[in-house]
């Protein structure tokens, strides 16, 4: 057990000394899959960091219930009823006819204007924060409260809640895609990259097979030259994203100022990091091994 584990430590050792003494070639080959995998780092981390910043926002859709004139006592003590501990209605507020005729008044200078009126006209009404940014269940929460008691209409902005969460589903998807695409390029540029060093020690491997060295031994050297691949391009993506985060934060920090809001793009958490790592060793792993398994095969004798 001591000499396979003492062999595993020297296929190591060899393979970080191989890409040590070519620094040039190396760096070159890291940085390309670095950037690769940089890009949809990035991307996602803009998108988690402004998806938890527009679930603060205060201009997230909201459904307001304008009351009937005739409502009474009972009827917006029902509706205060079925609003509370509602699933979707993450919270409500009461707004009463005083209180938005006020609040009309001030916004707009126009103290007094109720003298001239017969009356109050503006009703009562519910202001209802949903759960919620998905299209479909804020259509079918405005259904549903538009039937409660002496409710004459529900409404809420649909447009600007479509295109709210179609904008976050858009950056959602080329998350996944480019993710999806480079982990792609990050298998083919490892298995390009092996079996250039297959050929180029074809001889040394014809010999080693011919006296009776197995494929595992001979594949061990590549796949650990593809673990060192792996394990520092996702070092240097790691590197390049909290670059891209520090240069982007005083752009998104000044738009978030806008909103009278505070938000910065996040780094990559230790989970993430460490997840980073793995999937691009395992990848890495995936393209040595299909290159090392296919050419090794073409160069046994026969």
């Amino acid at each position: 057990m001591k000499h396979y584990f003492y062999l595993h430590w020297l296929s190591a050792k060899t393979a970080l000394g191989k890409l040590l003494r070519q620094p040039l070639a190396s760096l070159l080959s890291l940085l390309m899959l670095s950037i690769a995998l940089a890009l949809p780092i990035s991307l996602y981390l803009t998108v988690t960091s402004l998806q938890d910043w527009i679930g603060r926002l205060t201009a997230t859709p909201q459904v307001t219930l304008f009351m009937e004139m005739s409502a009474e006592e009972a009827d917006l003590a029902a509706v205060n009823g079925s609003l509370k501990g509602h699933p979707k209605v993450a919270s409500y507020q009461y707004v009463s006819r005083a209180k938005a005729l006020a609040e009309l008044e001030n916004r707009h200078g126009l103290a007094g204007v109720a003298e001239g009126l017969d009356g109050n006209p503006l009703p009562d009404a519910f202001v209802v924060t949903p759960a919620t940014l998905e299209p479909g269940d804020l259509e079918r929460l405005q259904k549903e409260l538009s039937g409660l008691p002496m409710v004459e209409e529900a409404q809420y902005d649909a447009h600007w809640a479509k295109r709210l969460y179609g904008l976050m589903e858009l950056g959602k998807h080329l998350t996944a895609a480019l993710a999806v695409a480079f982990a792609v390029a990050l298998v083919l540029v490892t298995h390009n990259t092996i079996r250039m060093q297959i050929l180029a020690r074809r001889d040394e491997i014809e010999v080693a097979t011919l006296i009776g060295a197995t494929e595992s031994f001979i594949r061990r050297p590549f796949l650990y030259h593809a673990f060192w691949q792996g394990l520092l391009a996702a070092l240097i993506a790691w590197g390049l994203s909290a670059l891209y985060v520090a240069n982007a934060n005083p752009a998104i920090v000044e738009l978030a100022r806008l909103y009278n809001e505070r938000v910065e793009l996040r780094g990559l958490a230790p989970l993430e990091l460490a997840a980073l790592i793995a999937g691009a060793i395992l990848l890495a792993a995936l393209g040595a091994r299909l290159a090392a398994s296919h050419h090794l095969r073409r160069l046994a004798p026969r």
